[in-house]
């Protein structure tokens, strides 16, 4: 592509166009999105003087065509199918709270698409869910919703290390659902909780993070939480965080 004369660097003038926005020709279908959108990931801009940004020899395809201003009229040309690129954009808006395909086969090809526009830890979350001792771990957002009461029970009621809990015969038991881990707490209590009361925690829970302590079995894990919590869970309610483990 030929280079605009009217060329910015935006590692220069500090992100004044950051609202400016862009379209995006990929495969013939349009795209539009703004400059903020396409240098939002800080890891993977490319400019700056973050010696991990400039690990990488070609640096994020979108940030450098925006950034360098390879344009040649009112659009930027890619020639790439289209099928995963507002997945690629959603990715740039929600960083690590992005969601990946729960599809294998479109989550490979989502990878393929990560891997082409060189980034690394949106490729990184495409893979397999395999967790190890020291990771760091968050929930993911749409275990959210169906874990944060079972995790409120569980907060609360101390004799437990498990969170799934139910009834036999007026008596308390646990078990995990990914496993064959069983609990009989012997001396667990009824509690009346007042969920709404509990609504900010799973707020909360979007903003945590633990670490993986001890690996059960095939599919759980014991994950250490940043509020003090330790709990035995499936692995697939977590999501690991690209390039981090506990030192």
């Amino acid at each position: 592509m030929e280079k605009s004369q009217n060329s910015m660097s935006f590692s220069q003038e500090g992100g004044s166009n950051l609202s400016e926005r862009v379209m995006l020709n990929v495969g013939g279908k349009k795209f539009e999105t703004t400059v903020a959108t396409l240098t939002r990931i800080p890891d993977t801009v490319g400019y700056g003087s973050n010696s991990r940004i400039q690990t990488y020899l070609d640096f994020q395809v979108l940030a450098v065509m925006v950034s360098d201003r390879w344009k040649t009229g009112d659009e930027i040309f890619i020639d790439r199918d289209p099928k995963h690129f507002g997945k690629v954009l959603n990715y740039l808006r929600d960083g690590d709270h992005f969601v990946v395909p729960a599809d294998t086969e479109a989550c490979e090809e989502l990878k393929r698409e990560a891997h082409f526009y060189n980034m690394p830890f949106l490729a990184e979350l495409c893979l397999p869910m395999n967790v190890d001792v020291a990771d760091i771990v968050q929930w993911k957002r749409d275990a959210i919703e169906i874990y944060w009461r079972p995790f409120v029970r569980y907060m609360v009621d101390d004799s437990l290390s498990l969170p799934f809990i139910y009834d036999r015969n007026n008596h308390t038991l646990a078990r995990c659902i990914a496993c064959e881990e069983f609990q009989d707490p012997k001396c667990s209590y009824l509690f009346d909780i007042n969920y709404t009361a509990w609504e900010p925690m799973r707020h909360h829970m979007y903003n945590m993070t633990g670490e993986v302590t001890q690996l059960m079995g095939e599919n759980c894990c014991i994950v250490s939480w940043d509020n003090g919590q330790q709990i035995h869970l499936p692995r697939s309610a977590l999501i690991k965080l690209p390039g981090m483990q506990h030192q």
